[in-house]
């Protein structure tokens, strides 16, 4: 018989475990290609790191200041900074998804603090690049053929990369076309799962630290909208539906997709030309009017919201190119990866809520706040929709403009109410953060392009609104004499909004502006 010591039972059992962990850990870096930063608890840890650094500086930053004093309005400034800094270099080391959600702070301008969202923006011109070896590896475990029999020129060069993926030009070698392959980074997927749980746990306690700075509402968007953007098949049925809903629109562009050479994670389409819409150089050389532009993205937009229903989600000027055409202006909008549909009792709501923004009529902002479920905070609501400040919105939008006084001053309001803004933000319909992204895109082009002051710029809105709200009144009516009312009631709405718009291009001509 063999005599077994506690001694050797400890032995053996120390030696089972570390060659079990041992084994363990190479197996879970042999399947992250050895890579550190591929393993789950290791970008977990680094997080972790983060938050704890973040939490304590704002714990003993502000601890026993009074929120209404100087200094405290002072200290939390600094402290966002400091903290915004700490995030964006987290967002760069673990990539992916982390830069897709830094990103997406980044484009919440008056909505999160400004020192967050302009030290974010470093990420739109930081994006990761996969290597040329890793993008040959990724389109020929995709397609199943080496990279050469598919395309007889290919550019190693990526004209632009994002945080789900880049894009190489190249020619197709059975027809000749230039297309734009897009393709996905090697490594979203696989930490894509481990990150969203990473980002629900932390803002789940930032949230119990920090009542009053609850950004939950931004993770729950991210986890459901992320495995849809990284389907590429899903972008490419996407650009299908929209190329045939808006056909009727001859300056829109829609590349067309080449399934044959589509995957999961491989995206090939048609190149466009153009330059990015906020390229005001470009349009200048170009002879290109910019109100005709500005006019003509309002006019898509606004029929993607107030219309159709049928919201681009990830609206930014890279995203939206404009060229001439046999003279005439195009637009070409990319990156279809995600979408979503406005029920039609929301997408008449939020028509109504405009209208009664333009007119104005508080009563009716209220009333309409508060089916929507941000009542007891309606001002700010529409301050949020409007990017304007409540004094302007009394006085009416469309007449007061926007100057660079205002510009400042709702940045200040915005500080200083973060979290009043983030609890209207957690109470409003999820459809709205993707209204409020194609809001922020407009008036950036409109502010980039020098037009963000004019009249005009509410002018398509105002004509689908009117269009949606009379649609279903229309649509519920039973008598014939009240669909005949209402029919001369919006026909002549719609027939004041074109008068008036005919004033401002004359208005404009005469050099009065």
């Amino acid at each position: 018989m063999f005599r077994v010591t506690s001694k050797k039972v400890a032995g053996i059992i120390l030696s089972t475990t570390t060659l079990g962990l041992g084994g363990t850990l190479a197996y879970t870096l042999h399947q992250n290609e050895y890579e550190l930063s591929n393993i789950g608890i290791v970008r977990f840890a680094r997080a972790g790191m983060v938050a704890s650094s973040v939490f304590t500086d704002y714990k003993l930053s502000l601890r026993g200041l009074d929120k209404e004093s100087e200094e405290y309005k002072e200290k939390i400034k600094e402290t966002h900074t400091r903290a915004a800094k700490k995030i964006l270099k987290l967002c760069e080391i673990n990539g992916g998804t982390f830069i897709k959600m830094g990103q997406l702070i980044a484009v919440m301008e008056y909505l999160i603090p400004y020192e967050y969202t302009s030290v974010m923006s470093d990420l739109f011109s930081e994006a990761p690049k996969t290597e040329f070896k890793d993008v040959r590896m990724m389109i020929e475990n995709n397609l199943k053929q080496p990279i050469e029999e598919i395309f007889s020129d290919f550019n190693p060069e990526p004209v632009g990369s994002a945080s789900l993926g880049q894009v190489h030009v190249a020619t197709l070698k059975e027809t000749g076309e230039k297309v734009a392959v897009k393709v996905q980074h090697p490594k979203v997927l696989l930490r894509s799962k481990i990150d969203l749980k990473t980002m629900e746990f932390f803002g789940n306690v930032a949230k119990k630290l920090f009542p009053d700075f609850n950004l939950m509402w931004l993770v729950e968007e991210t986890k459901k909208n992320l495995p849809r953007e990284l389907d590429f098949l899903h972008e490419a049925k996407n650009a299908d539906a929209v190329r045939r809903m808006f056909s009727h629109l001859t300056y829109l562009k829609i590349p067309e997709i080449k399934y044959d050479y589509c995957t999961e994670q491989i995206l090939t389409m048609e190149f466009c030309e153009g330059n990015q819409i906020n390229d005001i150089e470009y349009l200048r050389r170009e002879n290109i009017d910019v109100h005709d532009v500005c006019s003509k993205v309002g006019r898509l937009f606004s029929e993607m919201i107030f219309s159709k229903g049928y919201i681009h989600a990830d609206p930014h000027p890279g995203n939206l190119l404009v060229k001439k055409e046999n003279g005439h202006i195009q637009l070409v909008l990319l990156d279809h990866g995600l979408y979503s549909t406005l029920k039609d009792s929301f997408r008449v709501l939020y028509s109504e809520l405009w209208l009664a923004l333009l007119k104005p009529d508080l009563n009716e902002v209220k009333r309409i706040s508060t089916q929507m479920g941000v009542g007891n905070l309606h001002d700010l609501f529409a301050c949020i929709i409007t990017m304007r400040s409540w004094e302007s919105i009394q006085q009416g939008i469309k007449t007061k403009k926007k100057d660079a006084k205002e510009t400042e001053h709702i940045k200040a309001y915005a500080s200083q109410l973060a979290s009043k803004i983030n609890e209207v933000l957690g109470h409003m319909p999820r459809e709205m953060l993707l209204i409020l992204k194609t809001n922020d895109l407009i008036r950036s082009i409109e502010y980039k392009l020098g037009v963000s002051s004019r009249e005009d710029s509410f002018i398509e809105m105002a004509r689908f609104c009117t269009n949606s709200v009379y649609t279903e009144k229309l649509r519920k009516t039973k008598s014939m004499i009240s669909y005949y009312k209402l029919w001369l009631d919006m026909y002549w709405r719609l027939v004041k909004i074109e008068l008036y718009s005919k004033f401002l291009m004359i208005k404009d001509f005469l050099g009065y502006l």
